[in-house]
Parts: structure tokens; sequence; C-alpha cells
């Protein structure tokens, strides 16, 4: 019969024979090779894609040069001058211009918007992260909700790209104002009729210069209100604008009209309200100077809240507060504007994977998210374990909702050539100006819509574009002045 000791010796020698092929899964023993090799002795040398070399120094030269003195990086400018483009905002322009750079120089880390992303996540270009994550033990349990779960779905169930900040709108909003008026405050995850609702109680409130707007649309963009304020609530909704192929415009469908008749609506009632053309200075600051009830606007508008004298204000600090964007009711827990500040990847071919993954992993990692907690939040650190508010306001509202997946089509589409959104845009002013002039129904211009845009989307694929100014036939030297030069 075995002794309790004995017992007890082979239960300790078969945990650690356990514990020690556990290891071995992770650390490659028996040969096994490891998903990325240690870093070699010596100097190394690694490619960055970023905007510029002032503006990586500012952001993570100085701080990953102490951490990993022997990784010396090179950055490819992105851009010419020393100041950023937000990625989501490029056009297909840029995008092309950005890809030929990459192939010219092959950096071993590139720096991607989404659509960029999917391009090379698509063209097997990039390298899986996953395997580097679990032999590095890289926690991914701090990220915002639902953050690594979307950018798995955009790799396909793979992990090919980590970002480490994001710029997401709130609802500002003047307690104040409410609380004076006898209105309930706005609440996270309202919906964009409730909150034009909301704003409607504010009508006829104050009267001249002391009357006060519901929900204010700032408007420094140069695109005019309507189809500006029509963009602010399509986005909201996961509406597609083509097919499959991108070969058909489906704009005369039900989700659509809804849309179409929520934003004209509430532009024909003055629900809402935009930044008037030649603005004073009180006109383009009326959330702060106490003259709107309501705005829309990310996490660096919070500064001139606290800062009067930004914005030549007259009277003290208002007593604002935040809350969650407009939602679709369909699926209040995600957020269309959610804009990651930059996507980060591996080149597949790199042949400086390691460092490379050093880099991706410094940029996403823990001391980084102390040092964005300090910052002035032009945009936020998708880690949200140490930053719990800002001027004394909790973060919640931006950290809340999971981005939204499937986004719609309307600024952008892979198969759609730039030139049909030039064309489209006006069509779509022109179609607003009539809806709210209640010279047509929106049936009757959304059927017009469709038409005229399906023309615009066969034109511009076939590489014609009407606004497109001809080139001037210029006469070859031989033939001018009709003779010949001997």
């Amino acid at each position: 019969m075995v002794g309790i000791k004995a017992k007890w010796k082979i239960s300790f020698v078969i945990l650690t024979i356990v514990t020690f092929l556990s290891g071995c899964f992770v650390s490659g023993c028996f040969g096994e090779k490891q998903a990325l090799a240690p870093l070699k002795d010596g100097k190394q040398k690694i490619k960055v894609l970023y905007h510029t070399k002032g503006q990586f120094n500012r952001d993570y030269g100085k701080l990953f040069k102490a951490k990993y003195p022997n990784i010396d990086v090179q950055v490819i400018p992105i851009i010419a001058k020393d100041n950023s483009i937000p990625f989501y905002q490029v056009d297909q322009q840029d995008e092309e211009k950005i890809k030929k750079l990459i192939e010219q120089h092959q950096p071993d880390v590139l720096l991607l918007n989404e659509n960029l992303f999917t391009s090379y996540m698509q063209a097997d270009k990039l390298y899986s992260l996953e395997e580097a994550i679990v032999q590095d033990q890289f926690d991914l349990t701090g990220y915002m909700p639902g953050l690594i779960d979307n950018l798995r779905e955009k790799g396909n169930g793979k992990l090919y790209t980590l970002t480490p900040s994001f710029r997401a709108p709130v609802l500002y909003y003047n307690r104040d104002l409410f609380t004076e008026n006898n209105i309930e405050f706005p609440r996270n995850q309202m919906s964009w009729e409730e909150i034009l609702i909301l704003s409607k109680k504010f009508q006829g409130i104050g009267t001249g210069k002391n009357q006060v707007s519901g929900l204010y649309r700032i408007n420094m963009s140069g695109v005019e209100n309507n189809p500006l304020f029509f963009n602010d609530v399509a986005s909201t909704f996961p509406l597609h604008m083509f097919d499959a192929k991108a070969k058909k415009l489906l704009i005369h469908s039900d989700g659509w009209k809804k849309v179409f008749k929520l934003t004209t609506d509430a532009i024909r009632s003055q629900a809402v309200s935009f930044t008037p053309p030649r603005s004073s200075i009180r006109e383009l600051f009326a959330f702060e100077n106490g003259k709107a009830a309501m705005t829309i606007n990310g996490p660096m508008f919070i500064h001139g809240l606290e800062d009067p004298i930004r914005h030549g204000s007259e009277t003290k600090k208002i007593n604002w507060d935040i809350v969650t964007a407009p939602i679709d009711p369909q699926n209040p827990n995600e957020a269309a504007d959610i804009r990651f500040g930059g996507m980060y990847a591996v080149l597949a071919n790199s042949p400086n994977k390691r460092a490379a993954w050093e880099f991706v992993k410094f940029v996403n990692g823990t001391e980084m998210e102390k040092i964005s907690s300090r910052s002035r939040h032009k945009s936020l650190s998708t880690r949200n374990q140490l930053l719990k508010e800002i001027k004394g306001r909790s973060v919640e509202p931006f950290y809340k909702l999971k981005p939204m997946l499937h986004r719609s089509d309307l600024r952008s589409h892979e198969n759609v050539p730039q030139e049909f959104y030039d064309l489209y845009r006006p069509l779509l002013k022109d179609a607003l100006k009539a809806i709210v002039a209640n010279k047509k129904t929106v049936d009757e211009a959304l059927a017009e819509l469709q038409v005229k845009g399906q023309n615009a989307l066969v034109q511009t694929q076939a590489g014609k574009n009407p606004n497109r100014p001809m080139k001037k036939h210029t006469p070859s030297p031989k033939h001018k002045g009709g003779k010949k030069k001997k």
C-alpha cells in the first residue's frame, strides 16, 4: 500500500512535469519554434510609417529610445508638413499615395486607417499578432468595451492590428439651462428622435441676443448645414448606399427614407440650429456662452469650456456635463462615430518582426496609457484603466459604447471613386432643400436622387466625370501656324 508521503511525491512530480510541458508550449522547448525569436544583440533598425519625423519624436520617439536604446527607428513620413491628417479624413488619393510610400520603402511598422488596413489585410500583407501576444503575455483585458472583438472581426478572426487611441463625440449639455426651465436632463444612449424632442422644449425661451437654442451644431467645415446634419444622423445607422459590388445605388429604401424625414423635419422645425455664415464670436461659441442647451463635440471641446477667455465669454464658466452621442435604437450599445487614431500593424514580409512587434507593443502598452491619461485629450487612450474623469466629469460616456463594426458607406467605399461623392454631394443638397421647403415629398426627392445618383455612379466608375474640365488640345510644334517647320 502506497503511503501518504509517496502519494505526495508522485503528485508533486506529475505537477512539475505538467508545469514544465505547459511552459514548453509557450517558450518552445524540444526545438519548437517560438512565434518570435528574442531581440538580437547589438543595434537593430526598423522603419516606421508615421505622420512626420517631428511628430513621431514628440509622440513616441524619445520614450521608445529610452526603453529600447538598441533599436533605431527610421521614420517614413506620410506628409511633408509637420501637421497630421486625421486618418479617418484622408481621401482615396491620399490613400493611394500612402500605398506607394509603403511599396517604395517597405516599412516594418505601418500606421493605417481602416480602409488601408482592410486592403492590406485582405491582400495577406500583414503579420498576425496572435502568437506574439500569447508568447509575450501582452495584456488585452484593459481595453475599452468591444475594441478587441471589433479588431478581430475586421481581421476575419485574427488580430493584425492594435490601436492606442480613439476619438468619439459626446452630447454636451448645460445643466443650469435644463434646471431653470424644468426640463429633464439628457441621458446616455438616447436616439436622435429623443434628443430632437428634448431640443424642441427650448423653443421660445429668450428673445433676440438672449434667445436659447436647443441642439446647436457648430459648423466650421465649409460644408452647407443641411447635408452636414444629414451626415451626422445618417452615420449613426448601419445603412448602405451601395449593393455588395457597388454597382447599384440603394438610397431609395425605408431606412434612408427614415433618415431623410428625421433630418428635414428637424431642420424645418428648427429643432437643430447651426452656426450662421460669417459668425460673430458670440454666435460661434453659443454653447460656451450659455445660449445653447446642447451640442455634440469631442473630448478636446472640454478645454474650451474650462477656459472662458479663449472664447471671449463675458460670463463665468457654464455648468456643463456629458452623455453619449445619439445611438441607433436597434444597436443601442454601439457608437458609429468612434474613430481610431491610427491602426498599427507589422508588414508580413518584414525581416525585423521582433523589433517591429516591440514597437507596436510599446505604443499600445500600459506605459503609454499613463502618459495619455495626463495629456490634453485631443484623443483618448483605448485602454480605460487609468483615466476616470476630465475636469471633474466622468469619462464614462466616451467609453460606454462599443465601436460599430459595420458603418455606413456614406462618405467612402473602396469600390467607389472619389469623383462619385463629388457629384453626389450637390444632388443630396438639392434633395434636402426641396424637402425642407415642402416642394417635394421625401418619396419624390428620393426617387429623383436614386436616378441621378445611379447615373453619377455609372459615369464615375466608367472613368467619366462631367464636371471634370476638358484638357485643351495644344497643336504640336510642327503644325503651329499651319506650316511645317523646315
